[in-house]
């Protein structure tokens, strides 16, 4: 079971290193943006869950679940924090190299 464990943890550390600088820029702008809107969205790991919990319910409670546009704000949330980070790592995997260059060359 350890030997397992060391042999996936190896595999990924030969993985991470083989990347490219553009790679590696596209990887942290996205995530740069995914914890920027994390922070926006949810504001801490309990906000995601709560805003989880209002998209497959309304918490059990039926005066919030009357109330408009709780539920579908937080679907709206959820899938925006989704997408958008990684659209945005793909857009910059893209479009570094014909904006800068001489940094990143494919």
């Amino acid at each position: 079971m350890l030997n397992n464990i060391k042999d996936h943890a190896n595999a990924l550390i030969v993985w991470a290193s083989s990347g490219s600088k553009l790679t590696y820029a596209a990887v942290s702008i996205g995530l740069i943006i995914g914890l920027v809107l994390f922070r926006l969205f949810f504001k801490s790991v309990a906000g995601l869950f709560h805003s989880i919990g209002f998209c497959f319910g309304a918490g059990g409670n039926p005066e919030v679940a009357v109330e408009p546009g709780v539920c579908s704000s937080s679907r709206l949330k959820i899938i925006l924090f989704s997408v958008v980070p990684i659209a945005s790592a793909y857009a910059a995997y893209i479009l570094l190299p014909t904006l800068f260059p001489g940094i990143f060359i494919k």
